[in-house]
């Protein structure tokens, strides 16, 4: 006699065993991206608080974002380290998302480590798109990893906070939603990125016509039309009404003809001033250093490039060569157009090439990320790692700096040198010595400068002045209404005393 056994129950049990075992357990490669992304966190993480304590930031841009903060934290605006309005500088609401920490007492601790790990979680976007476009787990995680390993990535990093390179993962989340039309996250993530700095608008303005381009035209126009307007408003309108006419920037693009209104005034009258920029050999080293660690995969992808354009553009139009170099976070929006491009490249290879040509672009892109990162990067990998990148383990002069900042007692204003004026930023008034008895770096080219009267405290290290800047130190220290009140080794702090009605004086 046959007995029937009915393991239905059991079979289903294994099932759901095997499911749910599947997706407790993340596949290896996902396993190595996080090993290396928590390693590259905590190095950078480490890195950058060692550099604001080892007094290797400065006034620009470290002063210049903590004080912003600090001041819309308590109901101030006019921000003394640049000499502008805080939105008067840049068009940076996304600043109020950090507020609240400022209320905590948060600094520029909190800044660099916020935008360390908001880099790090740029793998994730990059490693989903991967994996919806059919690439593999390992393909997936290699190309998010090439992102971390950039050398401008790590750069970022060093440079310390700056709004743009906040952006770039809101702006890598965007495209994510967008190949997948998930519409409201898209906007959710477009407006976020677009808080940080105006011209992150300019990006998601050719995001916008690429959504067109692959078929949604109404939501792909609108995106384009609505941060085209958000870009021109501050542009055109804001800024100048801010600044009293003037845009803040336009000194740098002098070569071609300063305001926007300008450039395109110059494209039709002077074109030669346009492209002696754009085909420069600064602007093809810059190209190189930017494509090099991605393997040139992106060049796969051109119409993803079309993204970070406007900035290699407006990059490489200005009278500065530190706009055309990846050691800055002006580069910020192209490594985030290179990054997309660099899936989207490997992706065109494994559906139009074939196998063996998608193991070739993924080991361009290993394989330039590895040279990067060896070569040209601030890493602890890096031959370069010990050129003066990070301030050194010991520095025999850092108990009498710290004591150079512990010497000033109050909150009065303060004129300090640059490299001191983020150890003092969270205060109504700072600036960057010799301002504010000589205009240097102050406002608007031209503006007069504000009351010396003001400055109640000078925090100097003779060390990083001109002669000129020496000059003037002793010509306010002869006069005899600052007192030295701390001095060491080519370092002084002076106090000058202010009752009520010199305050008030000071500030007339």
């Amino acid at each position: 006699m046959t007995v029937a056994i009915d393991d239905s129950g059991a079979t289903a049990r294994s099932r759901l065993r095997a499911i749910t075992t599947s997706r407790a357990v993340p596949h290896p490669a996902v396993l190595g991206l996080a090993a290396l992304t928590a390693a590259w966190t905590i190095t950078f993480a480490v890195l950058v608080v060692r550099r604001h304590h080892g007094f290797w930031d400065v006034g620009f841009d470290m002063g210049i974002h903590d004080q912003s903060i600090w001041l819309l934290a308590h109901a101030h605006e006019f921000m003394t380290v640049r000499g502008l309005d805080v939105f008067g500088h840049h068009a940076s609401p996304g600043y109020f998302l950090v507020v609240p920490a400022y209320w905590l007492g948060a600094g520029p601790d909190f800044l660099n480590v916020f935008q360390v790990v908001s880099l790090a979680l740029g793998v994730i976007p990059l490693y989903l798109l991967a994996r919806d476009r059919r690439l593999s787990p390992w393909v997936a995680a290699t190309l998010a990893a090439g992102f971390l390993l950039h050398p401008a990535t790590q750069f970022f990093t060093w440079e310390l906070f700056h709004p743009e390179v906040v952006a770039i993962t809101p702006l890598l989340c965007a495209y994510l939603c967008a190949t997948r039309q998930s519409w409201k996250w898209f906007a959710f993530w477009v407006v976020l990125a677009i808080s940080w700095k105006e011209d992150i608008a300019l990006a998601v303005m050719m995001l916008g016509l690429l959504i067109a381009l692959r078929g949604n035209r109404r939501i792909g126009l609108v995106t384009a039309a609505a941060s085209l307007a958000w870009f021109l408003v501050w542009a055109v309108i804001l800024f100048p009404a801010i600044n009293g006419g003037h845009v803040q920037s336009e000194g740098i693009y002098s070569g071609v003809g300063g305001s926007a209104g300008g450039m395109v005034e110059t494209l039709f009258n002077n074109p030669g001033a346009i492209t002696s920029h754009v085909f420069s050999s600064e602007s093809g080293d810059f190209a190189w250093r930017l494509f090099a660690p991605f393997g040139f995969v992106p060049v796969l992808a051109p119409l993803v490039l079309l993204i970070g354009l406007p900035q290699f553009l407006l990059n490489v139009l200005t009278d500065v060569g530190w706009t055309r170099v990846i050691e800055h976070h002006y580069a910020a929006l192209c490594i985030g157009a290179l990054a997309m491009a660099s899936v989207e490249g490997v992706a065109f290879a494994r559906r139009r090439l074939g196998k063996v040509a998608t193991l070739v672009a993924v080991g361009l892109v290993a394989s330039g990320a590895g040279f990067g990162t060896l070569a040209w990067g601030p890493s602890p990998l890096s031959a370069k790692y010990e050129n003066g990148w990070w301030p050194p383990a010991i520095d025999p002069r850092i108990d009498a700096l710290r004591a150079t900042i512990a010497a000033v007692t109050n909150d009065g204003a303060v004129s300090a040198v640059y490299g001191l004026v983020p150890q003092l930023s969270q205060r109504e008034e700072i600036y960057e010595f010799p301002n504010p008895w000589r205009s240097r770096n102050f406002g608007i080219e031209g503006e007069p400068r504000r009351n010396p009267r003001r400055v109640e405290w000078l925090v100097i290290d003779r060390t990083v002045l001109d002669a000129e800047a020496a000059g003037l130190l002793q010509s306010i220290l002869g006069h005899g209404h600052f007192t030295i009140v701390y001095q060491g080794p080519d370092l002084l702090v002076a106090h000058r005393p202010m009752n009520a009605k010199e305050a008030v004086s000071g500030r007339q």
